[in-house]
């Protein structure tokens, strides 16, 4: 449920958007009605990016310089899982999933130097931070035929179409698995390892390793699609070894004020007057020349319940400012950058909450750091300070998660 609305948000072959529509609903794990998507469509950005790079010019290729110690580059597919059924449970019917391939990349030294053995390497930073891993079944061939209308009347189509829940129920009699139930009648196979090995970030690197001091340009294609990239490396490392941690700090008071922000109403985004904490991550002294290439994610966990998140109390979720639902964040940024983020509450009743993050440097390291805990609490509000608005009943601000 969004607000006290009753919706219906299932996913099947009869209600998809078009495909760069929905490609970007899916990487802001939108959930709205499938015609408030459509109200309010986002163009997607084409898939596969190198991160932390220079933009690319009319006459040069895109550039980025890395310590002496980086393993490779970071590439961001932004291709998904392909869906037979899905809703906003937990589980999904996909077809089989397909990785980033190897046969995708070139690497050669600058000038005459040799051809390098390119090597794709997932880094699985969602399972690290604790992500709830989604449950994927493997569609069975006959499946596979049931989208779009021509097929819709096939008896295995109609009981796929069946298959989600019903969302016009009360929240109670919902069990969240209806599509797994359905999986196990059919004897599917649970694919879920394979589909999380498979979408997410990826490091590009070379079997041979890269030298110091080199420059190398790297390839990407996909189709006629090519993204170029000249990469050099530095001469000194990045030293991980560091006596003070990556922390999150307060960047000044808590307070209330009106924002843009994106809502569940089918609206791009609204104004909502909040509750606010802006926070800033703090970086260990060898970090801090290197951090245009620093990753970084927060989460939080609420100590009761907030009217301006729909996130469950008592566990730690991901959380951003996200001004508008079309509002583009880089992966592993923030809306304000420079390891800038923003709490943010009910305006009436915020709920306190302890705050982490982790973040590091990919490039290099294999796994993220994970910072201490900071409790953040928030004023209570002054009389009058909140006005209420007049369809605060059905708005919430919204949240975009992190796509897995």
């Amino acid at each position: 449920m969004l607000g006290n609305q009753a919706i219906s948000s299932r996913e099947t072959m009869s209600t998809r958007p078009s495909s760069r529509t929905w490609t970007r609903c899916v990487a802001l794990t939108c959930l709205l009605l499938p015609g408030a998507a459509l109200a309010c469509s986002c163009m997607a950005d084409e898939q596969g990016k190198f991160l932390h790079v220079s933009a690319a010019t009319s006459t040069s290729s895109a550039t980025i310089s890395l310590p002496a110690n980086a393993r490779g580059v970071l590439f961001l597919p932004e291709t998904y899982p392909d869906y037979v059924l899905r809703d906003e449970g937990r589980y999904s019917i996909v077809r089989q999933p397909v990785a980033l391939s190897t046969k995708n990349f070139r690497i050669q030294e600058r000038g005459v130097g040799p051809k390098l053995t390119p090597v794709v390497v997932r880094l699985r930073v969602e399972k690290q931070m604790g992500q709830q891993l989604q449950g994927y079944y493997l569609a069975s061939p006959e499946m596979q035929q049931c989208t779009g209308q021509k097929n819709a009347s096939l008896p295995i189509c109609r009981s796929l179409n069946a298959a989600t829940e019903d969302w016009s129920e009360p929240e109670q009699q919902r069990t969240g698995d209806k599509i797994k139930r359905f999986a196990l009648q059919q004897d599917l196979r649970d694919i879920s390892e394979e589909v999380d090995a498979a979408y997410g970030l990826y490091r590009i690197e070379a079997r041979e390793g890269f030298k110091p001091g080199k420059q190398y340009d790297i390839e990407y294609h996909d189709g006629a699609r090519r993204l170029k990239l000249a990469m050099r490396m530095e001469s000194l490392p990045l030293s991980l070894n560091q006596p003070a941690p990556f922390a999150i700090h307060p960047q000044g008071p808590p307070g209330r004020e009106i924002l843009p922000m994106a809502s569940n109403d089918g609206s791009c985004g609204r104004r909502i007057k909040v509750a606010t904490q802006p926070l800033r991550l703090a970086l260990p002294p060898s970090y801090e020349r290197h951090a245009s290439l620093l990753l970084y994610f927060m989460q939080q966990k609420l100590q009761q319940a907030d009217q301006q998140h729909m996130a469950a109390t008592g566990q730690f979720t991901p959380f951003h400012y996200w001004p508008a639902l079309c509002t583009s964040i880089a992966y592993g940024g923030s809306f304000h950058g420079e390891g800038r983020e923003l709490a943010i509450g009910d305006c009436q009743s915020p709920a306190p909450r302890q705050v982490k993050a982790f973040a590091g440097v990919l490039e290099v390291e294999d796994r993220l750091h994970e910072t201490t805990l900071l409790p953040v609490s928030f004023p209570a509000a002054k009389p009058g300070q909140c006005p209420k608005m007049k369809d605060d009943a059905n708005l919430r601000y919204f949240v975009p998660a992190m796509f897995r």
